[in-house]
């Protein structure tokens, strides 16, 4: 868990570079040496993106990453990195060269973890990875996906917050017993909606539908032992005290 204790850390820090090289420093130290954050509008016209390894993008805009082509349509973490290109037989050759390149410059395995997906405002997420076979690092690091998930939901948010674009914050300790059953999803959507947002409202920052948000708070109720908005405020403010 040293990944979320570090999380701690980075919410209270407020510039975007520092938060950057804390992230990176982060994921280093637990052997993921190649991270890209990217985000995008619908039309892939304003794309923001932080890499380290810039060179992969001499040749090619960032708004053709195949991260935000083909791993940004479910929240599920994609396999990614050289080494799973045969796995995906859809590639364009164009997209296959990009992928080769990459794992030339470090980056043979990996994870794709959207923080949001296509049609939200902005959509886009994490691209995680090193220079390692895919049995390994599968060893290493598919297990711990949902940890890394948690870990790279709340960056997001803090650079969002700086942007003007994140208004809530996760309300509780997630390696709190109670809470460490919830998943990073459900975790930000009772955090936004026990803060006096409305379910259409959370569907609209969440980019998701507010049918799918119901589903997210019903299971959280459910794992929690409450049955409402009101039960799961109180004993969030009761953790809190």
């Amino acid at each position: 868990m040293q990944v979320l204790r570090r999380a701690v850390e980075i919410e209270q820090m407020s510039d975007s570079s520092e938060i950057w090289s804390a992230l990176v420093q982060t994921l280093a130290t637990e052997g993921l040496t190649f991270v890209n954050y990217i985000t995008s509008d619908p039309d892939r016209k304003d794309v923001e993106l932080r890499t380290t390894c810039p060179a992969l993008y001499e040749s090619r805009d960032a708004a053709s990453d195949p991260f935000l082509l083909y791993c940004c349509n479910t929240y599920a973490a994609t396999p990614t990195g050289s080494d799973h290109v045969d796995d995906y037989p859809h590639l364009s050759l164009h997209d296959r060269l990009f992928i080769l390149k990459a794992g030339k410059l470090g980056f043979r395995s990996g994870l794709g973890i959207p923080m949001r997906l296509f049609g939200a405002g902005h959509f886009g997420g994490f691209n995680i990875g090193a220079d390692m076979p895919r049995a390994e690092f599968a060893k290493r690091f598919h297990h711990r996906s949902e940890e890394l998930r948690f870990f790279l939901m709340l960056v997001h948010r803090r650079f969002e917050e700086l942007s003007g674009g994140g208004p809530v914050k996760i309300a509780f300790d997630l390696n709190e017993k109670k809470f460490a059953s919830l998943s990073p999803r459900e975790a930000e959507v009772l955090s936004i909606v026990t803060s006096g947002v409305t379910q259409k409202e959370c569907a609209r920052i969440c980019g998701i539908s507010h049918y799918t948000v119901a589903e997210y708070l019903k299971s959280a109720y459910r794992k929690l032992g409450v049955r409402n908005r009101v039960e799961a405020t109180h004993m969030i403010a009761n953790h809190k005290r």
